[in-house]
């Protein structure tokens, strides 16, 4: 992988679940975090956002933002 790359990944445990957590890293995470929670919340602060996509609600959803370097990659990260 490289440094300038945005990864995302299942972030909880494997198998069936009413609840999961994603995580997002890398330099692309802000704009993702846009696009999907129709902005980037405050600073480690658990937001209740709509994720959407094309204008429909996917779901609800706690999203929390890390810039980096003080996250737990070191680089900007979301979940």
């Amino acid at each position: 992988m490289s440094p300038r790359e945005t990864v995302f990944a299942l972030a909880s445990g494997a198998g069936r679940a009413a609840v999961a957590v994603l995580r997002v890293s890398g330099p692309g995470t802000a704009s993702a975090l846009a696009a999907l929670a129709g902005g980037v919340p405050p600073p480690r602060l658990a937001t209740l956002r709509a994720l959407r996509h094309g204008g429909a609600v996917l779901d609800r959803a706690l999203v929390l933002w890390f810039p980096g370097p003080r996250s737990f990659t070191g680089e900007d990260s979301a979940e």
